[in-house]
């Protein structure tokens, strides 16, 4: 699959002081390290056959054996078995495929959550099996076209078709307790994406990314079988299963998620390169980003900002906290952010208001930012950012993961833990000032004109202290005119500047608000294009 086709793929599923993290539910081991295969493990039997509905205990320990088996194998790409009805069909006509509300898994049960699925079509077309886990054993659910509403003119496909799932949605106590409503869904390739309570979906998680914009082309490894272990009527949280398989590696996942205020979906993963591997990502994330106003190619449109996220902020190893406005360029942009092990990373939305976005049935402003908070040793590597040029809202145009230093060897196991955040903001907040905007514009023929605005949780602004200043650098082209002065309308500082071009057709501007020499704030950091 091509980057064009990812990025339709992927917006398809898109229709001060540091406060104490939430408690980790799985404690942390050595992480990124390679591992011996298992002894034995190209044999472990299946638990569950599709074919024969055989029945045996559901384990871990099986499935990462089956994983790690299926590495030793030669890949062999799912069969595709649509019928004609469903090969040709458009984003309109595939929305209209329905599953019956009545026929929702577990809907009667006094269990929290229920299950709803999938049809494959339009780009959907992998085929993936859905197993429910039940007192530890685990049954395949059948596919049946009588699960299904298929909207006017779709034809229906045959009753006696085997067309088959391609994702889950789960419902859960999200708005209200004792109600099943949407906060989770699994749909195309290893995507996922939730919701916390009150919110749209918006930004989209995968489970591994492959070669994302390198020469060779990028991969799109699948989630082949999902197991889903049915809570008890008093759990808080749903538990899945994952087989992954690709070209280049398979790998076994376990996703913990528990709805609320924050939607918690703890992350545990194992990959089996079949291959060596250069350039993996791992806990990537999708985004939208059009315009807003820190584009210098904004769109003639109504609307002033139009975007699922619009920044990236990084927690780095060093305690450095940073934020890189997200941006549409003209071409390609690819950023790295060396660390080792990272204190956490994510695409945030930090607009909320209405007339930030005036669009009544996008709501951009409900979009969930979601926050990668790792598990263990990490290791050396860097979080990476990918901005890709887009002339529609309906791509999903940035993506953000972490990229081990070293390549992934063939025939060894790397696990990797880590903790999404979904909600309304990062579960850690920084004494620092953070940026709330970022605007730029020309100024003259030759110069752009940025303007940062930096707010507080504290009332810097009311004391005796000494004035604020501005640190300012590029690493190409020439900062000139910087001032930073008060701003009534936010209670906190102005910094402005203007940016004269060097030689070099890209450079990072960064930026800092001081008090007495010190550093008051995250570091704003800018990606200028020519």
């Amino acid at each position: 699959m091509n980057r064009r086709n990812f990025i339709k793929l992927a917006s398809a599923l898109s229709l001060a002081a540091t406060l104490p993290q939430r408690a980790s539910r799985a404690q942390a081991n050595n992480l990124a390290a390679p591992q011996p295969p298992a002894a034995g493990s190209a044999t472990a039997p299946a638990p569950a056959a599709s074919a024969t509905g055989n029945q045996a205990a559901f384990s871990e320990e099986w499935l990462l054996s089956r994983a790690e088996s299926l590495a030793t194998e030669p890949f062999s790409a799912p069969e595709l078995n649509l019928p004609s009805e469903l090969t040709g069909l458009d984003q309109q006509k595939y929305q209209a495929i329905q599953f019956r509300p009545e026929a929702a898994v577990w809907k009667d049960d006094p269990v929290k959550f229920s299950l709803e699925f999938f049809h494959t079509g339009f780009q959907y077309k992998n085929p993936v099996e859905i197993f429910l886990i039940e007192d530890n054993v685990p049954r395949l659910f059948p596919y049946s076209t009588g699960l299904f509403n298929f909207g006017q003119p779709l034809t229906p496909p045959p009753p006696e078709s085997q067309s088959g799932f391609s994702g889950v949605r789960v419902n859960g106590p999200i708005q209200q307790l004792g109600k099943k409503d949407p906060f989770l869904s699994f749909h195309g390739a290893s995507f996922f994406r939730a919701i916390a309570t009150g919110q749209a979906f918006g930004v989209v998680a995968r489970g591994v990314c492959i070669n994302t914009a390198q020469a060779q082309g990028e991969e799109f490894p699948v989630f082949r079988t999902l197991w889903i272990r049915k809570p008890a009527p008093d759990e808080r949280q749903l538990t899945i299963y994952a087989l992954l398989d690709g070209a280049s590696l398979t790998g076994a996942y376990k996703f913990t998620a528990e709805p609320g205020r924050f939607t918690i979906i703890d992350v545990e993963c194992s990959l089996f390169p079949r291959r060596p591997l250069n350039h993996v990502g791992i806990a990537p994330l999708n985004s939208m980003y059009f315009f807003g106003a820190a584009d210098t190619t904004r769109l003639d449109d109504y609307r002033p900002n139009v975007h699922s996220s619009n920044g990236l902020q990084i927690w780095n190893a060093a305690g450095e906290w940073i934020w890189r406005p997200l941006t549409n360029p003209e071409q390609l942009q690819y950023s790295v952010f060396l660390d080792r092990t990272p204190k956490g990373f994510g695409l945030l939305q930090r607009k909320r208001a209405f007339s930030d976005f005036e669009d009544i049935d996008a709501r951009f402003g409900d979009r969930p930012s979601v926050w990668v908070e790792p598990q263990g040793d990490w290791g050396d590597g860097a979080i990476d950012l990918i901005e890709v040029p887009s002339r529609s809202a309906i791509y999903d145009n940035i993506i953000a993961f972490w990229r081990p230093k070293s390549p992934l060897a063939e025939k060894a196991r790397y696990s990797f833990r880590y903790r999404l955040h979904w909600g309304w903001e990062p579960p850690v907040r920084s004494s620092l000032a953070s940026v709330l905007q970022t605007r730029v514009g020309r100024r003259g023929s030759d110069r752009r004109f940025f303007v940062i605005d930096f707010v507080s949780g504290h009332s810097y602004n009311d004391r005796n202290l000494p004035e604020f200043t501005a640190d300012v650098g590029a690493a190409d082209g020439e900062i000139s005119n910087v001032a930073v002065r008060k701003n009534p309308a936010t209670g906190g500082q102005r910094v402005t500047f203007e940016f004269q071009r060097g030689g070099e057709q890209q450079t990072d501007i960064r930026c800092e608000l001081k008090q007495n020499g010190q550093v008051i704030s995250e570091t704003w950091v800018y990606r200028w294009t020519g």
